[in-house]
């Protein structure tokens, strides 16, 4: 069992199973699916306020349950092509705004996840962070 800060071990398997389908792992590279990515997501997720917390952790259990008026079967037991059907559904329905926020939210924690990856900055030349920026150096001091 893994030691979340925001997810339980239901919403982070319909987190996990979300974002690989928004990124997904490949042999040479971690996806938005990885264990690291998710528990970047899960940190930045744990550090919302309160109400942002709540609605995302009620997002994911509708993610969870709604294919089931679809599909008969939830969204973790959704093969990938109905899963990544299912998502887009939820980008782009006129149905309700708050799925639509709902989906956007979860990719951008997805996204955050995987970029926050020492393995994605390799991939993408990308050095990391600057430290030299001001915002890092007043941390160093106060730390």
């Amino acid at each position: 069992m893994a030691d979340y800060s925001f997810f339980t071990e239901r919403t982070a398997a319909t987190f996990r199973a979300a974002a690989g389908c928004i990124i997904p792992s490949e042999p040479d590279s971690p996806g938005a699916d990885s264990d690291a990515a998710v528990r970047i997501a899960d940190k930045a997720l744990s550090e919302r306020p309160e109400r942002d917390r709540k609605l995302l952790a009620t997002f994911l259990t509708a993610v969870e349950w709604l294919p089931v008026l679809r599909y008969g079967r939830t969204f973790t037991s959704l093969g990938p092509e109905r899963r990544a059907a299912f998502l887009a559904f939820l980008e782009s329905t006129t149905l309700s705004a708050k799925l639509r926020q709902g989906f956007f939210g979860l990719k951008a924690f997805a996204l955050m996840g995987y970029y926050g990856l020492e393995e994605t900055w390799a991939e993408l030349g990308y050095p990391g962070p600057r430290v030299d920026a001001p915002y890092y150096q007043l941390r160093r001091r106060d730390g």
